[in-house]
């Protein structure tokens, strides 16, 4: 279905595909046709967020991603001409997030997304809290609770 769907879009105007809980193969998302992908840079953990980018707006663009959190990736994008991207602004922010509770505290906080950027940001994903409670389908033993998962 994965395949499928990127199959579909790839030909259309879909510039960004934004995803919470990504497939993944070997601790890697999958590859889509026509998409390059950008994963978070912190390693040792289950990636929660994924950013597929069209590779025709892709070569036009220089990009910056980082994660300040493992369930925070954003994505900064320029032109490489270094003309304007959005109502005069250099660059761009795409922030997508996946909120959990890991021993009652928030892994999200809004300091990791409303930063002090001189440019537009836009933050996309699942600020929801995912716990047992507000997902009752979700059945995790206790130590996956413990570690996050």
């Amino acid at each position: 279905m994965f395949l499928t769907l990127f199959s579909l879009i790839r030909n259309r105007n879909v510039s960004f595909v934004c995803l919470q809980d990504p497939t993944l193969f070997q601790g890697s998302p999958l590859r889509a046709p026509g998409f390059q992908y950008y994963i978070s840079n912190i390693f040792g953990f289950k990636k929660r967020v994924a950013m597929y980018v069209n590779l025709s707006l892709a070569k036009d663009f220089n990009s910056l991603c980082f994660s300040p959190t493992v369930d925070v990736l954003r994505l900064v994008l320029s032109r490489n001409d270094r003309r304007p991207v959005l109502g005069g602004f250099d660059s761009v922010s795409l922030i997508n997030t996946y909120n959990r509770q890991v021993d009652g505290v928030n892994t999200v906080k809004g300091a990791d997304l409303l930063t002090d950027d001189f440019h537009p940001s836009l933050v996309v994903g699942d600020l929801n809290v995912h716990t047992l409670y507000t997902d009752p389908s979700r059945n995790r033993t206790s130590a996956k609770r413990q570690k996050g998962e």
